[in-house]
């Protein structure tokens, strides 16, 4: 028992001396950084003041003008576009083409059943024949008459009734000779035929069909000559002429396209003036497919074109350019310029806002710099902008 209390004893005087060294080593004053150390420190801050980030420069000059591309859709119609149908009613009796089939000029289409008309073309030529024989037995009797006539036997009476007998007989076959020459007109017409080289875009007689005049057999689309048909405003017609080649977009591909005609009426609902346009390129069309076509019209207004990279967010949504200006030690110093964009590309803007005179920005990072800083230009050489903003 006495043993362990010397021992109780014995560790808390030890855990204080511990305790008390402990609170000397913290108290102690750090020592002084060795001679050899500090310049090397002194050395690197004054390396870092002096480092300045490089920036990317470009010049951009003053444009005059600049094109803006517009876009219209418009459609591709066929020159030549007909309905075809028999002039006369009739009974169908063969048809040869059906539709999508493409025919050439003066291809047989369809015909009629003739048994009909030929049966009534005999009984008119029978008729004929028989006013012919009264015409005969007429000039006969006349005759006898006239002599009769000038001996005295005959009266004055019968030979003007046989003349008028005469005249009607001779009116009676002229009116049936002109029933033949109708029967006779509707028989070579009725056989349909293209009147040009076409596809058959719909059939709607069918053989043994009782057909009617006012009914359409088949429409034709002419396959060469098509046209793009394309309303544009009357501010953009105004700029174009008669003969004046443009860019057709049509089944992803560009095709130029040369102005036929500028109409003069205004659309009563779109507003708009329409164009024809004729393709030159041969290749498969639809009759009303859809067509892009391309106007390029020049604004006239000063302004520069510069890259998309170039613009940074001002405040208020406005935007901003960084300019450089030339300092000592061929550094540039960072300004910021308010500027507003009047059009863009796919990688460039045209602005206005800045003096027509040769400014040098910074043409890309911009996130990275901000107004009054200092920077150094790039290592690689300063590209020139390009004027047309299409390519940079």
């Amino acid at each position: 028992m006495f043993i362990d209390q010397r021992t109780t004893r014995f560790f808390r005087v030890y855990g204080l001396v511990f305790f008390f060294a402990l609170l000397t080593a913290c108290s102690e004053p750090s020592q002084e950084p060795s001679q050899e150390t500090q310049p090397t420190r002194t050395q690197a801050n004054k390396q870092s003041a002096n480092y300045h980030q490089s920036a990317d420069i470009r010049t951009i000059s003053p444009s005059m003008s600049y094109d803006i591309e517009r876009a219209y859709i418009g459609k591709v119609v066929s020159k030549q576009l007909t309905s075809l149908s028999f002039e006369y009613a009739g009974k169908v009796a063969k048809v040869y083409v059906d539709s999508g089939d493409l025919v050439s000029k003066g291809q047989l289409l369809a015909e009629f059943d003739i048994e009909l008309l030929s049966i009534q073309r005999q009984a008119i030529v029978a008729t004929i024949e028989q006013f012919r024989a009264r015409a005969e037995l007429n000039r006969l009797n006349l005759s006898r008459i006239n002599n009769l006539s000038t001996k005295g036997y005959s009266s004055k009476q019968a030979v003007d009734e046989l003349e008028a007998e005469k005249t009607i007989i001779n009116a009676d076959i002229s009116r049936q000779q002109a029933n033949i020459a109708s029967i006779e007109y509707q028989i070579s017409h009725a056989k349909l035929h293209a009147p040009f080289a076409a596809v058959i875009s719909s059939r709607t007689v069918a053989e043994g069909e009782n057909f009617s005049p006012n009914q359409n057999a088949f429409n034709l689309i002419q396959q060469a000559d098509h046209e793009v048909s394309v309303g544009v405003p009357i501010k953009v017609a105004s700029q174009l002429i008669v003969g004046q080649t443009l860019s057709v977009t049509l089944n992803k591909q560009t095709l130029t396209g040369q102005i036929l005609a500028i109409g003069k009426q205004v659309h009563q609902v779109s507003r708009t003036i329409e164009l024809r346009l004729s393709l030159k390129q041969t290749s498969t069309f639809y009759n009303g497919q859809l067509a892009q076509v391309n106007i390029e019209q020049r604004v006239e207004q000063a302004g520069f074109w510069l890259p998309l990279s170039a613009l940074t967010d001002g405040i208020r949504g406005q935007w901003n350019v960084y300019q450089v200006t030339a300092t000592p030690h061929d550094l540039l110093t960072i300004s910021a310029t308010t500027v507003e964009v009047k059009y863009t590309t796919l990688d460039a803007a045209y602005i206005t806002g800045l003096p027509l005179v040769t400014h040098e920005v910074i043409a890309s990072g911009v996130h990275r710099y901000v107004p009054r800083q200092v920077v150094k230009r790039a290592s690689e050489a300063i590209k020139q902008v390009v004027s047309t903003g299409h390519i940079l």
